[in-house]
């Protein structure tokens, strides 16, 4: 009776009981080793309902962690930057709420993210929330560098891929070394490589 009744779910508490299920899962089997009848069996439900919505265990996963981290790539948190008087102050800032909200949602949830990013060679499962993302980002620090410019700060030119510098900095810092994430290491960063990049 209880497996019929899990599988009469809709809606919201439907998709939540998917979605835990999933990550639940990942914590002991491998992203590319999942499959639906898992998913099924773990979630109390039938592969049916699963194929309903998805047509392979990648498409659902995009689905998890696009829901899951989509402050991170809404930009939400730069509505909390501010003129803090100088372009190291500024980058600090700027760092500093990545890093929380990166922490907010979880290491794991990001990191699996990049993961099935990596596996689209085609950038054919990219979505318009990560494509809208990269514009959010860059228009955050056109509004930093703005500010310096405003202020009498020295800045040299640069494109669109020097302009997400700090992001990628970031990332990548949270993927191979996330254990040294502090604010120290944070104004090691902004010291030693955004000011050199930037400024001249």
């Amino acid at each position: 009776m209880a497996q019929q009744k899990n599988s009469r779910r809709r809606g919201d508490d439907l998709l939540d009981s998917l979605y835990n299920a999933t990550i639940k899962l990942t914590d002991t089997i491998k992203l590319t080793d999942l499959t639906f009848q898992q998913i099924a069996e773990e979630a109390k439900t039938s592969r049916a309902v699963l194929y309903r919505r998805w047509a392979t265990p990648y498409e659902l996963l995009q689905d998890i962690y696009n829901y899951k981290a989509q402050e991170l790539f809404s930009g939400t948190f730069f509505s909390q930057l501010k003129d803090n008087g100088s372009l190291r102050s500024d980058f600090l800032q700027l760092l500093m709420l990545f890093q929380n909200t990166y922490e907010k949602i979880g290491a794991e949830i990001i990191n699996n993210y990049y993961f099935l990013r990596t596996q689209d060679k085609e950038n054919s499962q990219e979505t318009d929330m990560h494509k809208n993302a990269v514009n959010k980002y860059l228009g955050a620090m056109e509004k930093i560098l703005k500010n310096a410019e405003i202020r009498g700060e020295k800045l040299k030119n640069v494109n669109h891929v020097t302009l997400m510098l700090p992001f990628d900095l970031i990332r990548i810092e949270n993927l191979i070394r996330p254990e040294n994430i502090n604010e120290k290491r944070i104004i090691s960063m902004v010291n030693e490589v955004l000011l050199p990049v930037f400024l001249t």
